[in-house]
């Protein structure tokens, strides 16, 4: 086993979620490495203590600032690319680049700055969660584009199925497939702490509904209304809906004065919640209904109904079985509504932990 220096850059909660595996994993093995945060999200780690153990942060960027503002977020991007690029200059004079390895996740802001920054210093980027696509560089935006320039920047991307692997082909990286997403180690112990089962229990039959991305949100707020009414007036009338509160969502209600009273009834808004709390939730709904795909694969692990309200997906998982994109057809939306129940399906389990497949590469490579 060769001595590595490893570093963890990333700044969402999403991105810690599906690369604790991994750390959990070396952790188990005594391996060293460093951990460093961007700041794009506040992260509550004590909220995985009972996963990973105590998390060590190494550097923690300034944060984000609150206010849901495309103009203050560009200003925190570039702020974040320098403060990175001066920390990883330093960084970088004292290891050998030869026997390290710069790791990041997914498509988010934060990791196209590292992959940025890494590979300006000359350094290894090891990129997790590689080759997924939608083919539309608008949706999602900017994850699109971001992963796009991520895959070729990186000198190791870990695909997570033949397909995503298959997107990579024309990539000049080491290439490689860890069977399945890394997220599905940390999903099965959330769902199995039983957090948040308060609303379950009150309102016993329920389904989500999620409306969020900034592609929508910022850039086609009529169509946003469109949809959020065709869904909550098509949903069976036995069911409540838990309306999920990100950031953006307020924003959005609060600046269209929408006329939701009709609905108040069965209409019940939660504020966003942490990860094994929300898992719960999903677990115990009829469906879900989202204009993200962020929980594509979670729904697919639970075989959960799941109505995709957009015309893309930069997933496979779920598609034709638990998983419905509507590409904003009415009759697709309201067919999915009435007949949800044809969509589920059985639980997905695994074999092979995808954070051993990473782990082992990163120990053992020369």
């Amino acid at each position: 086993m060769r001595e590595a220096h490893l570093y963890f850059y990333f700044g969402t909660i999403a991105e810690f979620i599906k690369l604790a595996p991994i750390i959990k994993e070396l952790k188990k093995r005594k391996a060293d490495f460093q951990i460093i945060t961007t700041g794009q999200n506040n992260i509550k780690f004590e909220d995985f203590t009972d996963y990973i153990g105590k998390v060590k942060i190494n550097n923690a960027l300034p944060e984000k600032p609150h206010q849901s503002s495309l103009f203050l977020f560009f200003i925190w991007a570039v702020k974040t690319f320098f403060l990175s690029f001066a920390y990883f200059y330093k960084t970088t004079k004292c290891v050998d680049k030869n026997k390290s390895f710069f790791i990041i996740h997914g498509d988010t802001v934060s990791a196209l700055i590292g992959a940025v920054v890494f590979r300006l210093l000359g350094c290894k980027l090891i990129h997790i969660e590689a080759g997924l696509r939608s083919f539309n560089f608008l949706e999602p935006f900017p994850e699109e584009i971001c992963r796009f320039i991520i895959n070729y920047l990186s000198t190791v991307n870990f695909a997570q199925n033949s397909w995503a692997l298959k997107n990579l082909k024309n990539v000049p990286s080491i290439n490689m497939q860890t069977k399945q997403n890394t997220l599905i180690e940390i999903f099965w112990w959330a769902i199995n702490r039983k957090k948040g089962l308060g609303y379950a229990r009150k309102l016993k039959k329920y389904y989500i509904l999620i409306l969020h991305r900034q592609e929508h949100i910022y850039f086609n707020k009529e169509w946003t209304r469109i949809v959020m009414k065709l869904v909550l007036d098509n949903a069976p009338k036995n069911l409540n809906c838990l309306f999920i509160m990100h950031p953006l969502t307020s924003k959005f209600l609060k600046s269209e004065n929408l006329d939701l009273e009709k609905f108040y009834d069965k209409l019940f808004f939660v504020p966003k919640l942490p990860y094994p709390e929300f898992m719960t939730l999903v677990q115990n709904a009829e469906f879900i209904a989202t204009d993200g795909c962020t929980n594509q694969e979670e729904v697919y692990y639970m075989g959960i109904p799941c109505l995709a309200l957009r015309n893309y997906t930069e997933r496979i998982e779920g598609l034709g079985e638990n998983f419905v994109l509507s590409k904003s057809n009415d009759k697709t939306i309201k067919y999915f509504l009435k007949n949800y129940k044809k969509y589920k399906r059985k639980p997905v389990y695994i074999d092979t932990l995808p954070s051993k497949i990473i782990v082992d590469y990163l120990l053992t490579h020369k």
